[in-house]
């Protein structure tokens, strides 16, 4: 046997080490390597996954900018639609679209006005900035401007027009509103065969089967018909529906297969301006830039038109309603409501987020053949005529709508108008044996009431406005034959009529015992009805047809619009025309014409009988002004679609002097478009406290006139009706009217810096 020999120091542990143990070792070097497999696995893993992952994020973004984009854009060109068309904006004014939120803010700069606009969401926000130049000419944006003098409105005064005070409004008589048993106060037969109205103003445009009648409601008790339209449609054309936007009213014919856009530049009598094939036009309603058009014959659709330029209007957008006989429509915020009949009767809400093109956010199954819609508030209104009752919905969810209530059946028989505002709803029914005009209570809408009816003899019910000044209008159909327009007053005796919006501006504003067609802003409200909205801090007595807005914000106080500066301005062109210095005073009597201006007369100036005055240029009168007795002050010509202006101002003498009588019929004539005779007085009485009128008119003044008196009172009194006046204080008696023309928003004066705005330029910035 062979022996070996080792030496133990050259002995290891591995050497004697137990097999076990050469186990454990590879084990670990197994788990090493899974564990170094699986570093490995996650490192390439993140380094494909991230990248898809920040493609998805930046995707993401990309969608969550661009909608911040449209938000800031939106809520800009909302701001430059209301300052270009001398609508009402407060700075800042805040716009909201689903998650996204977008700001607008005006800021004076040098030439002109810059609106910032910045919109965003998820951090994410982008900013617009655009620019408005000063136009040609000096604006005069509401029918009434007062100081803080503020506005007096006696006996049956009324103002057709926005009105806007730095101090109190304030009206007189009482008011006390009924709105479930309105009083019949006036009517007139209109048609034949009419059908549906709007209002605009003082005039209402009743749609017949091929023509347009204009009805002037300044007098409810004795409406007229001013003015009678034919449409011009295709052979077997017969109108159905008519809308209100931009100037314009938009009219539909079915069988005609059209849309027929008219002008109200003149307000009393609608010019055809265009037509727009739409097969099977039955119901319309407007917002902003765009028409939606319910189609329901040869097709079942909802078409979208661009109306911005009324001239050439185009069909941009068409989509299937889900029923196939749609039959009525509403608009409310950002959403249009549709009912329709066949198969399955539906409460359709389309969403009006992107205008341009309505998506369709929920189809509702609902009662048999709907007639019609209203919408106020959360609540949706349907007639339904399968159950001759109404539906009640609540909307606040527009994804989801909720039945909340039905009146009993055979309670509303072919109602085919509602009308809903505040806690009201009106009803037009047209049933052969029951013929009514229904006054419901909707302050429970889970439980409406039937609060009162009247019934109506002269016309079957079609159709059904109101809210304008605390009235309600009735439009019946008698089919071939003249169709009564019947108006209802929801209020009371007393109160003074203003058709526009009324604001009481500064932290002292006020409005009392004022009838407003439409929204009433000021820190105090009382004894008044709102026929829109109300803000306010303050309220009692006041019906708010519209919504209210407690704690808000004082209106801020605006300067009036010809400054001191441009008054010198204008003296000093009619100096440089050269001075009268006699006869004194200077009279213009008889049957003389002459013509005067730029020119100023050292005395004072009278213009009587049937003389007549031409105003080439500026006239100033350093001392009183007097028209009376049939006189007629007229723009020359020589200046035509300029207005010019008649100032009385005596430097040495603006407390008891550099007034303006004006009385018995003097006529007022402007030359071309936007052209108007303005009388202005220096006199400064009533803001130091004294009691001499700056200018007064009165008896059958009429025509082309603007009066102004930046530092005394104005009062209008007894048949005068003028288009603007604008003073420290003004008051109106009697039978005074104040009806505002749009042309005022822009006037060319013979001298003087620019007035109005102009669009300059867009930008997108940081």
């Amino acid at each position: 046997m062979k022996h070996v020999t080792y030496n133990k120091r050259d002995e290891s542990p591995e050497m004697h080490a137990p097999r076990s143990m050469f186990r454990d070792s590879r084990g670990q070097v197994v788990i090493t390597a899974v564990v170094f497999f699986l570093l490995i696995a996650t490192t390439v893993g993140t380094g494909v996954i991230n990248p898809v992952l920040r493609q998805v994020s930046q995707a993401n973004d990309f969608v969550r900018t661009r909608g911040s984009l449209f938000a800031s854009q939106a809520v800009n060109e909302d701001a430059l639609y209301r300052i270009k068309g001398n609508k009402k904006f407060t700075s800042p004014s805040t716009l909201s679209i689903n998650y996204y939120t977008a700001t607008a803010t005006s800021t004076a700069v040098a030439g002109g006005l810059q609106i910032d606009s910045s919109g965003g969401a998820f951090n994410l926000v982008r900013n617009i900035q655009t620019h408005l130049t000063s136009g040609s000419g000096t604006s005069f944006n509401y029918g009434v401007q007062a100081g803080e003098g503020g506005l007096i409105l006696e006996n049956t005064s009324s103002v057709s027009g926005n009105v806007y005070s730095n101090g109190p409004i304030l009206g007189s008589g009482s008011i006390s509103s009924n709105p479930t048993n309105p009083n019949l106060v006036g009517s007139v037969n209109v048609g034949p065969t009419a059908y549906r109205m709007v209002q605009n103003g003082i005039y209402i445009y009743v749609v017949n089967e091929s023509t347009i009648q204009t009805v002037n409601i300044v007098n409810p008790a004795s409406p007229t018909v001013v003015s009678t339209v034919s449409t011009v449609l295709p052979a077997g054309g017969q109108q159905k529906d008519i809308a209100l936007a931009n100037g314009h009213i938009f009219v539909t014919a079915t069988n005609g297969n059209d849309v027929v856009a008219l002008s109200l530049s003149n307000p009393s009598t609608p010019a055809f301006v265009s037509r727009v094939t739409v097969t099977g036009a039955s119901q319309i309603k407007t917002l902003g830039s765009y028409a939606y058009v319910l189609s329901n014959v040869g097709s079942h659709t909802l078409k979208t038109i661009n109306i911005s330029n009324p001239a050439s209007m185009s069909v941009v957008n068409s989509v299937n309603t889900v029923s196939t006989f749609p039959v009525g429509m509403a608009i409310q915020g950002t959403h249009l409501y549709v009912v329709s009949q066949g198969g399955t009767s539906k409460l359709e809400i389309y969403s009006l987020t992107n205008p341009a093109s309505p998506t369709l956010v929920s189809a509702t199954n609902i009662g048999v053949n709907p007639i019609t819609i209203a919408i106020f508030g959360s609540y949706a209104y349907i007639d339904v005529y399968g159950c001759g009752c109404i539906q009640v919905y609540n909307i606040s969810n527009p994804a989801a709508p909720v039945l909340v209530s039905s009146t009993s059946g055979n309670s509303v028989n072919n109602g085919y108008s509602l009308y809903a505002t505040g806690s009201y709803l009106y009803a037009a029914v047209n049933y052969s044996t029951n013929r009514q005009f229904q006054f419901w209570n909707t302050s429970n809408p889970s439980t409406l009431s039937l609060a009162n009816s009247t019934n109506i003899s002269g016309g079957a019910p079609i159709s059904v406005i109101g809210g304008q000044a605390g009235y309600l209008y009735l439009l019946t159909q008698n089919l071939n034959a003249t169709s009564p327009l019947y108006i209802y007053r929801v209020t009371g005796s007393g109160g003074n009529a203003i058709w526009g919006d009324v604001v009481s501006a500064g932290p002292s504003g006020s409005v009392s015992l004022i009838n407003a067609s439409s929204t009433i802003f000021a820190r105090s409200i009382d004894n008044s009805i709102a026929g829109k909205d109300a803000y306010f801090k303050n309220i009692s007595n006041t019906t708010v047809l519209g919504t209210s807005y407690p704690n808000s914000t004082d209106q801020a106080t605006s300067s009036l619009p010809i400054s001191d500066e441009l008054i010198s301005q204008w003296e000093a062109e009619a100096l440089a025309g050269g001075v009268i210095t006699t006869p004194c005073p200077y009279k213009i009597t008889g049957s003389s014409v002459v013509t005067l201006g730029p020119v100023k007369i050292n005395c004072d100036l009278e213009v009587s009988n049937s003389s007549t005055l031409y105003l080439a240029g500026m006239v100033w009168v350093k001392g009183d002004v007097t028209l009376s007795n049939t006189g007629t002050i007229a723009i020359s010509p020589s200046i035509s679609g300029k207005t010019a202006a008649i100032i009385a101002d005596d430097p040495a003498n603006r407390s008891s002097g550099s007034k303006i009588n004006v009385s018995n019929s003097t006529t007022y004539l402007g030359s071309g478009a936007n052209s108007y005779v303005m009388l202005l007085s220096q006199n400064n009485s009533a803001k130091n406290g004294g009691g001499t009128k700056a200018i007064e008119v009165q008896n059958s003044v009429s025509g082309k006139l603007l009066v102004y008196s930046p530092y005394g009172e104005i009062l209008l009194q007894n048949s005068v009706s003028i288009k603007e006046v604008t003073a420290w204080r003004i008051r109106l008696k009697n039978s005074a009217q104040v009806i505002y023309e749009t042309g005022l928003a822009n006037l060319l004066f013979t001298s003087g810096p620019a007035g109005g705005y102009l669009f300059d330029k867009w930008r997108e910035v940081q």
